[in-house]
């Protein structure tokens, strides 16, 4: 059970580790460069990859966004044995602050921004059902694993999630996400995960237009769209991998928000990546790294989609898959999976901030080299 509470970051981490190289890139073009990408290169292939990709690049062994909210996420439900909304946000105000966070995307930004400004903590999300939280909530699962403590758990992923992504596809699939980590953690099997996974969905719907009926800010507020839709993936969940990709898209289409040219099944919609990552890890054909690697040559979002996944296969296989030597900042990292297992806060938020506003400017430097051409 260590081992798969510790499984529930180090996944994460290495689902995003192992999909940054790539991160936006379509398929043909990973294909163009790697054929199959199939590890986390040595060194950049820089001879072959396109300069407009460059720019994006970070130090390999960098983990992205995904991986340090996530670490503000386990900090912060340590700190105060539980969850504290206001606290949350002042965390999330001081990053942007301190110029820790890296990577986000424009509606972390905007609700960041909000809040800054001195807006309400029930306003503050950005109308997004993306799948910018989902990313980051599975060590929740870990955290509060315990059936007696699912209360807590679904109040600190909903909220945590709103507070960025005010949508209730949002925030019902993230509680999806921490939920099915605490179900791997207590050793249930995929069969068993899923029968659960549909009553709580139900439970998360309600939690979620009961906060909008207490003044939270939730699109689509009173739809069950992720508990119907998981109920029709439990129909095809043992299906080969195309046919799941492609029912995937079949039935995210409808649903799509205005801007997304194709139903691709690693984009960054809760229908789409989201429930990608949370079929493919839920597959028993493919090893935990397989499915990493299927899940990454697909393109798109590949890091946070490949978090996600992770986080789920480190709760459901324990930790002796990953490849802990190739974090950059891998001692740090077993220090905050340990903490989910021993509850002792691994830093100070100072040095937390400090240290992520670091790694940032570092990755900024590195880019920035890759542009002047002198890497």
């Amino acid at each position: 059970m260590k081992d798969k509470q510790k499984g529930a970051l180090l996944g994460l981490a290495w689902g995003d580790i192992l999909g940054c190289p790539v991160e936006g890139w379509k398929k043909h073009e990973i294909e163009l460069v790697y054929g199959t990408y199939r590890e986390l290169p040595e060194d950049y292939l820089f001879d072959k990859i396109p300069d407009n990709k460059k720019a994006r690049l970070r130090p390999l062994g960098f983990h992205s966004d995904d991986t340090q909210q996530a670490l503000a996420l386990i900090y912060h439900c340590l700190t105060f044995e539980g969850w504290n909304r206001q606290a949350w946000g002042q965390i999330l105000v001081q990053g942007f602050i301190e110029k820790a966070w890296r990577g986000i995307g424009r509606n972390f930004v905007a609700a960041v921004h909000r809040l800054r400004k001195g807006g309400l903590l029930k306003e503050s999300g950005s109308s997004s059902s993306g799948i910018g939280a989902a990313m980051r909530v599975g060590p929740l699962g870990a955290i509060f694993y315990r059936p007696e403590q699912k209360k807590q758990l679904l109040q600190a992923t909903i909220e945590s999630t709103l507070m960025t992504h005010a949508d209730q596809l949002a925030a019902v699939f993230a509680a999806v996400v921490s939920y099915t980590v605490s179900l791997f953690i207590q050793g249930f099997s995929v069969q068993e995960v899923w029968e659960k996974l549909h009553s709580f969905t139900k439970e998360a719907e309600k939690q979620t237009k009961s906060l909008a009926e207490q003044g939270w800010k939730v699109d689509h507020e009173n739809n069950q769209l992720i508990s119907n839709m998981l109920e029709q993936a439990m129909e095809w969940i043992d299906k080969p991998i195309e046919v799941v990709r492609n029912q995937i898209s079949e039935c995210a289409r409808p649903y799509l928000a205005s801007g997304f040219t194709r139903a691709h099944p690693n984009q960054g919609f809760v229908l789409l990546g989201g429930l990608h990552a949370l079929l493919m890890a839920s597959r028993s054909d493919l090893s935990p790294h397989q499915i990493l690697i299927s899940i990454i040559n697909e393109g798109y979002d590949t890091d946070t989609v490949a978090a996600i996944a992770g986080t789920i296969l480190g709760a459901r296989y324990g930790i002796d898959w990953i490849p802990i030597d190739r974090f950059y900042d891998r001692e740090r990292l077993l220090k905050y999976a340990d903490a989910l297992v021993d509850q002792q806060i691994p830093e100070t938020m100072s040095t937390f901030l400090s240290i992520e506003a670091k790694l940032t400017q570092m990755e900024k430097d590195f880019q920035q080299q890759l542009k002047s051409g002198n890497i």
